[in-house]
């Protein structure tokens, strides 16, 4: 669902009603409620044919007015609503934060580690991310025991591998090519 353009649509759409000082708000916001609708036991229940329109729309208004959102963020709730795209909510919220993170010059980056990595070295990777990029790195550090070692970074739809897995599954490619 992220490449929706259904998703693109309505996150351009809620992005083009905002200012630069309420964007990244907003999106904050639109991610709290993705989040909340998308809990299995609600999405069903909002997203079913049983239920009319009219409390469909009237259920949307009400969560959004308890996570005490903003109207506008609550009137594009209802909006979604409305127009029957509650199980794209989250592909909505995504695309949002996606049109921001391009509009501020900014790339997310998944990097993961063998083992709880310093500070240091995560600034390290990040460093070299942004020199490739050449935009500000958000990184999303995660730990992955299998890579034994060494880090992979997933930005931008592409892998940077750089894991004593990978380089020691290379190593004996070459040694059974040569052998």
């Amino acid at each position: 669902m992220k490449g929706s353009r259904v998703a693109k649509r309505y996150a351009r759409a809620l992005l083009d009603l905002a200012d630069k000082s309420n964007e990244e708000k907003w999106g904050a916001e639109l991610e709290r409620l993705a989040a909340m609708v998308e809990a299995p036991e609600l999405i069903e229940r909002l997203a079913s044919p049983e239920l009319s329109d009219q409390s469909r729309q009237e259920a949307m208004a009400k969560i959004a007015e308890r996570l005490n959102l903003s109207f506008p963020v609550r009137s594009f709730a209802v909006v979604i609503a409305r127009h029957g795209r509650i199980r794209e909510i989250s592909a909505i919220a995504e695309s949002y934060r996606d049109q921001v993170d391009q509009a501020m010059g900014r790339e997310r980056a998944t990097l993961t580690f063998a083992i709880k990595p310093s500070d240091t070295e995560v600034a390290r990777v990040v460093a070299g991310l942004e020199t490739i990029a050449k935009l500000k790195i958000i990184p999303t550090v995660k730990i992955d025991a299998a890579l034994l070692g060494g880090v992979t970074a997933e930005m931008g739809g592409k892998i940077y591998d750089g894991s004593l897995a990978t380089r020691l599954a290379e190593a004996k490619r070459r040694l059974a090519g040569q052998a």
